[in-house]
C-alpha cells in the first residue's frame, strides 16, 4: 500500500460508518518520536486524553512509559486497570471526585497517585480529608503562566506552596504547567514564547527553596509546548494528542515527526442538489466546537462545508456528479480528542486489513466505587 493511501481499507464493505479508525503501526511510531523528542522515556508523563483506550496505554508501556496524566475519574479507573506505575489526576478535585480518589489510592498501594492544587479553599478540603481518611496526598501546584483557565499565577503562588509543603499530610511533587495558549506557528518564536512565559515559574522556584522548601519535580507544557519544553532537561513532560494527531495541531506544527493515526470513514448518503453532497457525519460524530470546516475529506480538500447538523454533513463540490450515494471517504479531524469520545470502540487498521477493534473505555465520565 502506498505512503499516499495508508488509510485506506482493502474491504471498505466491512465498514460500518461513521467510523472511528486506528492504525496501531502508526501510533508505534508516535511513541517513538515522544521518546525521540524527550532523551528519555522516564522524562514522559503523557495524557490519555486523547484515545482513552488501554490498548494505547499498555503500547506505551512496553516503550518503557510508566507514568499518565488523566482528567476524568472514568480516566484513572482505567489507567488503574493498567497497572501503571503513578497516576496524575490533573484537574483539581471537587470533594466528591477527591473522595473517590483517596478510595481508589488506599485500594491500590502499588499505583503512586496524585492531582493538582491551585487555591486555599481545595488545599484546606484535602487536608480535611487526608486527616480523617489517615491518608497522606501527593499534590502538584498547578501553575497559570498565562492560559488563564486553571492554576494560580506564580507571583501570588509562593504562600500556598510553602503552606502545602509543611504539612505532614501533604507531598508537595512539584509545580505542574500547562501552556495550551502557547500555539505560535513558528517554531523558534513558539520556544522563546514558552521560555518567557516560563521565567515567573523561575523565579517562583527560586522563592521556594530560599524559603526552605523543595520543588523536587516540574511537570510542563502539552503538545504544540512539547518540544520547546524538551530543550530543557530539567522538566517533565506531558503531551498527548502527538498520540494519534489532528488536522489542528498538524497546523500549528507543521515541521513536527507525528503522523496522523486515527481518522475517519463517512459515506456519501445523499445528493440533495446541485454540487451538494450530504454524508453520514453529523456532529454527534466528530469535534464540533470550532467552526466548519471540522475535518478534511481526503480527495476533497478543496470541498465547501456549507452545514452540519446531528447526523449529517452538507458539502459543496464542483465535482459532485463523479460520485454515487454510498462511496465511502476517509477524513482527518481538525480534533481528534472530543472526536474519540463521541465512540465506543476503534476500527483497527494494519497494512490496509481491518484487525480487532480497540474498545474505548474511558469515554464515559465513569464514578469509582
Amino acid at each position: 500500500m502506498s505512503d499516499n493511501s495508508w488509510y485506506r481499507v482493502k474491504d471498505e464493505s466491512n465498514l460500518v460508518t461513521p467510523a472511528l479508525l486506528v492504525y496501531p503501526n502508526r501510533v508505534k511510531k508516535n511513541i517513538e518520536s515522544m521518546i525521540e523528542i524527550s532523551g528519555d522515556v522516564n522524562r514522559l508523563i503523557p495524557h490519555v486524553k486523547t484515545y482513552k483506550m488501554s490498548t494505547i496505554v499498555k503500547l506505551q508501556m512496553g516503550y518503557g512509559i510508566k507514568e499518565f496524566k488523566c482528567a476524568t475519574l472514568g480516566e484513572l479507573k482505567m489507567l488503574i486497570s493498567c497497572k501503571v506505575n503513578h497516576i496524575l489526576l490533573a484537574m483539581q478535585p471537587t470533594r466528591e471526585k477527591m473522595i473517590r480518589f483517596l478510595d481508589a489510592q488506599k485500594q491500590n498501594p502499588d499505583i503512586t497517585f496524585s492531582t493538582l492544587f491551585d487555591n486555599n479553599e481545595s488545599l484546606k478540603l484535602f487536608l480535611d480529608l487526608a486527616e480523617s481518611q489517615n491518608q497522606k496526598i501527593n499534590l502538584w501546584l498547578d501553575i497559570n503562566n498565562g492560559m488563564n483557565r486553571t492554576g494560580i499565577k506564580p507571583k501570588i503562588a509562593l504562600k500556598l506552596y510553602i503552606k502545602a509543603f509543611k504539612h505532614n499530610k501533604i507531598n508537595v511533587l512539584g509545580v505542574h504547567v500547562y501552556d495550551g495558549h502557547t500555539r505560535i506557528h513558528d517554531l523558534e518564536k513558539r520556544i522563546d514564547k514558552c521560555n518567557n512565559d516560563f521565567e515567573p515559574v523561575k523565579i517562583l522556584i527560586d522563592q521556594i527553596r530560599n524559603q526552605g522548601g523543595e520543588v523536587p519535580d516540574q511537570i510542563r507544557g502539552g503538545s504544540p509546548s512539547f518540544y520547546p519544553h524538551s530543550l530543557s532537561k530539567s522538566c517533565r513532560l506531558s503531551p498527548g494528542t502527538t498520540l494519534l494527531w489532528d488536522l489542528g495541531y498538524k497546523k500549528i506544527w507543521n515541521e513536527s515527526p507525528f503522523i496522523h493515526a486515527a481518522i475517519l470513514a463517512l459515506r456519501l448518503i445523499s445528493k440533495p442538489s446541485s454540487n451538494i453532497l450530504c454524508f453520514d457525519l453529523g456532529h454527534k460524530a466528530v469535534a464540533s466546537e470550532m467552526p466548519l470546516p471540522r475535518i478534511e475529506i481526503i480527495g476533497l480538500e478543496g470541498a465547501l462545508h456549507k452545514g452540519q447538523s446531528e447526523e449529517h454533513l452538507i458539502v459543496e463540490h464542483k465535482d459532485a456528479d463523479n460520485y454515487d450515494i454510498g462511496d465511502l471517504f476517509y477524513a482527518i479531524p481538525y480534533h481528534i480528542c472530543p472526536t474519540v469520545a463521541k465512540y465506543s470502540k476503534a476500527y483497527t487498521v494494519t497494512e490496509g486489513d481491518l484487525g480487532p477493534f480497540w474498545e474505548i473505555e474511558a469515554r464515559d465520565y465513569q464514578q469509582l466505587e
